[in-house]
């Protein structure tokens, strides 16, 4: 009988049970969304204080562990009153790595001894520029909740310049926008297909059709964004000349 509770237990820790051997003090960074050149994250000390690593305006206080669940508080933007307590639930801890879990996501961090070297001039761009020799291009962009409005503008050489407004969604990694623009004094709308990559936006082209005075893609399936325009991150305002 106390055999079978023994593995009972077992297998119940099997299933739910903290894999813990290391400590959870310290400075734990991961991959920036988007940015995995920059790394973010924070650190926690053993008198329960706690710092934010990268993260913009979240501003961490303090910290706690209850259970399998590590808790820490702070505030978010400008606005000291705006309290937080992000709960996240210890998949493993080790020496130098650690999982947690919130809301179904996994993430991986790395323990680091350095992390004010972390701390860089890092950008959320909004804005992007394409620049070839006599070519450029600007998009200027905001996505809210997978919902895309901005302006888009090209400068082609010995082309009327083409400027205008795009609204559009995401679908994964890819943008697909409708682009109202005006070209010669006439507005004119067509469709646009951009792919995120890194910090970059890289446009897709394709074969495109007329439907009820709007141009759009045949196929969104057969879209060729390697050989395309790429749209580095820029700082805003950014002039194309």
């Amino acid at each position: 009988m106390k055999k079978r509770t023994c593995l009972l237990l077992l297998f119940v820790c099997t299933l739910s049970c903290t894999r813990e051997s290391g400590s959870i003090t310290g400075s734990w960074v991961t991959d920036m969304p988007d940015q995995p050149q920059h790394k973010q994250g924070f650190t926690l000390k053993a008198d329960g204080n706690a710092v934010a690593i990268n993260l913009g305006e979240v501003n961490y206080e303090n910290w706690e562990k209850q259970g399998d669940r590590l808790i820490i508080y702070g505030n978010s933007g400008t606005d000291d009153q705006k309290r937080i307590a992000d709960t996240l639930k210890i998949i493993s801890v080790a020496d130098s790595t650690l999982i947690l879990e919130r809301n179904g996501e996994k993430f991986s961090y790395s323990k680091t001894v350095s992390p004010d070297k972390l701390i860089t001039d890092f950008e959320i761009y909004e804005c992007f520029a394409y620049k070839a020799k006599k070519d450029s291009a600007f998009m200027h962009i905001n996505v809210a909740d997978s919902i895309v409005t901005g302006e888009l503008v090209y400068l082609f050489f010995e082309k009327d310049k083409n400027q205008g407004k795009i609204n559009g969604v995401m679908r994964g990694d890819t943008l697909l926008a409708t682009y109202t623009f005006v070209a010669e004094g006439t507005e004119s709308t067509r469709e646009v297909a951009f792919l995120k990559k890194g910090s970059a936006w890289q446009e897709g082209f394709g074969t495109v059709i007329d439907q009820n005075g709007q141009m759009i893609f045949k196929d969104r399936s057969k879209l060729n964004f390697r050989k395309s325009f790429s749209f580095k991150g820029v700082k805003c305002p950014e002039m194309i000349e």
